[in-house]
């Protein structure tokens, strides 16, 4: 017969001859193996990170992709409920292909037949589990009807076997995982997502074969610190076949990211291997760290499957959060918002006021003829309703303003600004995120122009109060007026009494101008003299007043901008960047 000859690539099933038996090999575990196990030490911050992960999946991920979340969502509801049930148990599964012998192993390890051994292939149609008699059999039943294993068998206390697995550990013998019986798949695959320890029994023909690899072993890769290789039926190898064979499996795994996994050479038939490989199982039950690696193992294998879905890369450094809205954005938005317009709406109504309260006292009322800018804008406490609290306790926005809709170049360009601050802060996204940020940013840039009106309406233009000064005078201009129309009507009975009267009365006078002329010219000169300083002076104060203006405008601008532009597109950024970190760090 021909020797068994390993091959290169391991897409199908090998065939060779049968030799005499050797000493049993085992490949030990690598640095990388005692890595991953030393990094899932904290399970209790691993799980507490992925609920994080969940939480934040939900708010940015779930809205365009439901159910994205659903593989961790899984692995916290498994985790929870594997550390509520039996936490000193251990379940160690033996999976395999058709015809590996993981029956025959499962009877040599516990001492039992318990497990249907026959010619005809599959003989194991559902999982048999073996429980020591030393068990808890409340926790280990309910943790076996989790598993939804019924098919149960007790081990003989007094066997050697028994003991040396030791009182805490469950073996259970399961379906093939190439069964041409879709149900003993489904129950392969789905228990090999469960148990604690995953130990995989290959034959000399099949042990390259891609069903178990592709499907199982290299997709658990992260699982490598809670998985055992086995080489069965090492009874049929000579020893030349044995180093091949044992040095090209090793090769395949390390290909598939299990380097280092500890690699088994046992035949259940002869018992060649059976006690080593059996005390390898029992110290790993023994340190009861099974249970904890297996969950960590799908955390990482979680965390790095929704870094690969979510398109994520390896940050840079995390994006720190920019401290307000940029100068061009508040430029752009004050520019839509109309605040030059208010500005000089502020300062032709201070003018105005002034020359209604300050100017000379004859032409006043040219001023009040003249339209209020402010309230043609419904600005100030002559034209709105400012915003706070009503008289019946309600809370209430201002009223709207006036002021005319933005040009459509005005407008673009205050949406050109969001739009460059979300591409700006999304450059450590990954494509996808970034745009959903981008599109997100893009619909608050349209409803701004509200939130812009309502800012512009809250703010406080100065309409309460007066500079004191404008009470003097207004003072000066009354008395002027009152010594002007004093002398007026002085000179005027004058002349009644001269014509009318034929009474030549002679006035007062100072020098040679009597004094009833001194009191009109005078008052009418020195109140247009006052009226004319006044608006001067009151013009400057405008000019004032409208600066300070401004800078409350800006001000009320850039908190609405921050509020309903920046912080959201902030608030979307750090989450993004939090998940990232957080699966950066589970993977």
């Amino acid at each position: 017969m021909n020797p068994i000859v390993p091959q290169a690539s391991h897409g199908g099933s090998r065939t060779g001859s049968v030799h005499g038996g050797a000493p049993t090999e085992v490949y030990p575990a690598s640095p990388v193996r005692a890595r991953r196990r030393g990094a899932a030490v904290d399970l209790d911050g691993a799980l507490s990170a992925l609920a994080r992960v969940v939480e934040l999946g939900g708010e940015l991920v779930e809205a365009s992709h439901p159910r994205a979340m659903d593989p961790a969502r899984a692995v916290l509801e498994r985790a929870a409920r594997r550390r509520s049930l039996a936490p000193d148990v251990t379940v160690v599964a033996l999976l395999g292909s058709t015809g590996s012998g993981k029956s025959s192993l499962f009877n040599a390890l516990t001492g039992t037949r318990a497990a249907r051994t026959a010619m005809t292939r599959p003989t194991t149609t559902v999982p048999l589990a073996a429980i020591p008699v030393e068990s808890d059999d409340a926790g280990t039943a309910e943790l076996l009807d989790w598993l939804e294993v019924s098919d149960r068998v007790r081990t003989d206390p007094g066997g050697d076997s028994a003991r040396a697995l030791g009182p805490t550990t469950v073996l259970v013998d399961l379906p093939d995982v190439d069964s041409d019986a879709t149900d003993h798949r489904v129950t392969a695959t789905r228990l090999a997502g469960l148990v604690d320890v995953l130990v995989w029994v290959l034959d000399p023909e099949k042990y390259a074969d891609a069903v178990v690899h592709h499907d199982f072993l290299a997709p658990m890769a992260e699982h490598a610190g809670v998985t055992l290789v086995v080489l069965n039926q090492a009874d049929r190898l000579s020893d030349h076949d044995r180093s091949a064979l044992m040095a090209d499996l090793s090769r395949l795994l390390s290909g598939e990211g299990l380097a280092g996994v500890p690699v088994c050479l046992v035949s259940a038939r002869s018992g060649e291997g059976v006690d080593g490989l059996r005390e390898r199982i029992a110290a790993v039950a023994h340190a009861r760290a099974a249970r904890t690696d297996r969950l960590a193992a799908d955390v990482r294998t979680v965390a790095q499957h929704l870094w690969a879905d979510l398109g994520l890369t390896a940050p840079s450094g995390r994006i720190e959060q920019a401290a307000g809205a940029p100068p061009q954005l508040v430029a752009a938005a004050a520019h839509a918002a109309g605040v030059e317009q208010v500005v000089r709406a502020v300062a032709g109504s201070a003018r105005r006021r002034a020359a209604a309260s300050v100017g000379w006292l004859p032409v006043r009322w040219l001023a009040r003829m003249r339209p209020d800018p402010i309230r043609l804008l419904h600005l100030g406490s002559r034209g709105t309703r400012p915003a706070g609290e009503g008289p019946d306790g309600s809370v209430h926005a201002p009223a709207p303003t006036s002021l005319p809709a933005p040009s459509g170049a005005t407008a673009g360009g205050l949406r050109r600004a969001v739009h460059s601050l979300a591409v700006d802060r999304t450059r450590g996204l990954p494509a996808r995120a970034a745009a959903e940020v981008i599109a997100a940013s893009d619909d608050r840039a349209e409803a701004l122009g509200d939130r812009l009106d309502t800012a512009i309406a809250s703010t406080e233009l100065e309409q309460h109060s007066d500079p004191k000064w404008w009470s003097i005078a207004n003072a000066v201009q009354r008395l002027t007026s009152i010594a002007a129309l004093a002398g007026g009507l002085w000179l005027a009975a004058l002349v009644l009494m001269r014509h009318y009267l034929l009474l030549d009365v002679d006035a007062p006078r100072w020098g040679v101008v009597p004094w009833p002329t001194v009191l009109l010219l005078a008052g009418l000169a020195i109140g247009a003299l006052a009226g004319l300083t006044g608006r001067w002076l009151a013009g400057a104060g405008a000019a004032r007043r409208a600066a300070r203006v401004r800078t409350r405008l800006e001000a009320s601008v850039a908190e609405a901008v921050t509020a309903n532009v920046v912080e959201p597109l902030e608030a979307q950024v750090g989450r993004w960047s939090e998940l990232r970190d957080l699966l950066d760090s589970l993977r």
